[in-house]
């Protein structure tokens, strides 16, 4: 396996843990609901202009970007939990975690 394939390897499983711990924290949150109502509502008004089929297009394009940069950062931002959490437990518990083995455990899995 290539530090290529291990690295997409390591964002599917990141991804895959993600939704299962983040999706009951964000049903539980009342702001975040609020929020995804709102979305929705914009998403009907959107869906009721009047566009040409050009607008449309970018609009919908625009909007496919985001979401996948979305996604994309929250993969990133969740993979940097983990390595703070590293850390933090690391800090904890100097005897029983080595962030620098972690790392070095990573960066050699990625460059194979």
């Amino acid at each position: 396996m290539d530090g290529v394939e291990f690295k997409e390897l390591f964002k599917v499983a990141v991804e895959t843990l993600r939704e299962k711990t983040i999706t009951p924290l964000l049903e539980a949150d009342a702001t975040y609901q609020e929020d995804s109502d709102n979305e929705g509502i914009a998403e009907m008004n959107y869906l009721q202009l009047d566009l040409t089929k050009e607008q449309r297009r970018i609009c919908n394009r625009l909007l496919e970007c985001r979401d996948k940069q979305d996604t994309e950062y929250a993969t990133h931002a969740y993979i940097a939990g983990l390595y703070d959490a590293f850390q933090i437990m690391a800090v904890l518990f100097p005897d029983k975690w080595d962030t620098d083995d972690i790392r070095e455990l990573l960066a050699a899995k990625v460059n194979n």
